[in-house]
């Protein structure tokens, strides 16, 4: 027998219209809770639109966070992701030999890096003795390099 295999299975399914299974839920609670707000609210008070809009407002909210994507994330993983990165863990930090301060952002450890490589070309002193002997062994080896392919 052959079966259809499914190609895209990473996409949760559908379980009413558009709505998957945690949408779904998420929706239910949010309205459940404000359903009975509004009812033990009604009993005690007589509620007026105002007052019925305020009640309803989680489910608004757990409709937002059924519906809403941001990059591709649900707003309830965005928001988990947000508080991980914000209380959870760890500022990144890097350690640099022989810096006074152990801890030194990125940007520092690169601005100093280039700070000793400006400070070392321009403590190099040429003699003209010493650029003259460079060009003949540079020309010493290339006519050595010509001899021997026969140019």
């Amino acid at each position: 027998m052959q079966y259809k295999v499914p190609q895209n299975v990473q996409r949760e399914d559908q379980i009413l219209w558009f709505m998957t299974l945690k949408q779904l839920g998420l929706v239910m609670i949010g309205a459940g809770i404000s359903y009975w707000i509004y009812v033990t609210l009604s009993k005690q008070y007589r509620l007026g639109s105002f007052e019925t809009f305020i009640v309803w407002i989680p489910a608004m909210i757990a409709a937002a966070f059924a519906f809403i994507r941001i990059k591709h994330v649900s707003l309830m993983q965005f928001f988990l992701l947000l508080f991980e990165q914000l209380f959870v863990r760890s500022r990144r930090r890097s350690w640099v030999q022989g810096a006074g301060n152990p801890f030194i952002s990125m940007t520092t450890k690169v601005v100093r890096q280039k700070e000793k490589k400006k400070k070392s070309v321009e403590e190099k002193e040429y003699s003209v003795s010493k650029v003259k002997h460079l060009a003949s062994v540079l020309d010493g080896e290339k006519s050595d390099l010509q001899k021997r392919k026969g140019i």
